[in-house]
């Protein structure tokens, strides 16, 4: 005899077995249900502040090619998106060929725009320069030049510290070789400066540990003794034909932007890995995307506007 519960089942059984499959809502008939789109990375805000090196000052690559000239100019903002062309990055750049005017001023306002574009990380590899660079002496005053150079850095490391994202920051690097060139002898503090700055702003990274600095310093270095740079451990050299400083030794030529652009973020991807930048950075790879990207023809003036122009 078959008992109620025996009944209960056989009956969820047949209903089971005679009712049509139920796909989604909105599906048609004799046809497979739709997938989900797979969801997309959501950008990362980018915060870039910095002086000319950042703003590509004079930074461009040129070739000749059978149909004609072909140019491109670079900033930073352009490589880091080289970078890691698989992260989607949304870029507020603040960096400015101005700065050495104004540093104080220039650098407030930059820090203000960036901090309103709620960036999520923070790029500023020559932010500082200009606060130990230049003259800084009070006016009338000339004698308290040193003083008046680290009062300076405290200012922009004062601006610095309203970030609390995770921010990449390059100290001071001797660019004596530039006098005479770019930079003015007035322009150019002492070693002892130089050095003393760089300790203070080890010692105030310390204290803020969503600061990283990057060794701009100890790459210069490197650059000028060794013809070479070491990027993500791996040598970038430099070359006559390819060197990574323009003529005025001071300001990046492309290939040496490209090689910033990635000791950047492999700096950022060690110091904040929940950001997703890429493992592994590659300049050389870089820049030749770099040149598919922004490379276009220069278009040539008509022969009249040539004689003239000659």
């Amino acid at each position: 005899m078959m008992t109620r519960v025996t009944a209960v089942l056989l009956s969820v059984l047949l209903a089971a077995a005679v009712a049509p499959a139920q796909g989604p809502a909105n599906a048609t008939p004799g046809t497979a249900a739709a997938q989900p789109e797979p969801t997309k990375a959501v950008p990362l805000r980018v915060g870039i502040l910095g002086a000319s090196v950042s703003d590509g000052f004079r930074c461009e690559w040129r070739e000749r090619r059978d149909d004609g000239t072909y140019r491109a100019g670079f900033k930073l903002a352009d490589m880091l998106p080289l970078v890691c062309p698989e992260r989607e990055l949304r870029i507020e750049n603040r960096a400015s060929s101005m700065t050495f005017l104004a540093p104080d001023k220039t650098g407030r306002e930059a820090v203000a725009a960036v901090l309103a574009s709620d960036a999520q990380c923070v790029f500023a590899v020559d932010y500082l320069f200009w606060h130990c660079y230049g003259n800084h002496a009070p006016k009338g005053q000339p004698e308290r030049a040193e003083e008046g150079r680290l009062e300076s850095l405290e200012r922009g490391l004062a601006e610095l510290a309203r970030f609390e994202v995770p921010v990449v920051v390059g100290d001071i690097p001797d660019m004596s070789k530039a006098v005479g060139r770019m930079l003015r002898a007035t322009q150019m503090p002492p070693l002892e400066s130089i050095a003393a700055a760089n300790a203070r702003i080890a010692a105030w990274a310390k204290e803020h540990p969503n600061v990283r600095v990057l060794p701009v310093s100890e790459l210069i270095a490197q650059l000028h003794s060794e013809q070479r740079v070491d990027v993500a451990g791996k040598p970038f050299a430099a070359t006559a034909a390819r060197p990574l400083l323009q003529q005025d030794l001071l300001h990046a030529t492309p290939d040496g932007l490209a090689a910033i652009a990635c000791l950047l973020v492999d700096a950022m991807r060690q110091h904040a890995p929940q950001l997703g930048l890429p493992d592994q950075v590659d300049p050389a790879a870089t820049i030749v995307r770099a040149r598919e990207a922004k490379l276009q023809r220069v278009p040539e003036q008509p022969a009249e506007q040539r004689k003239r122009a000659g």
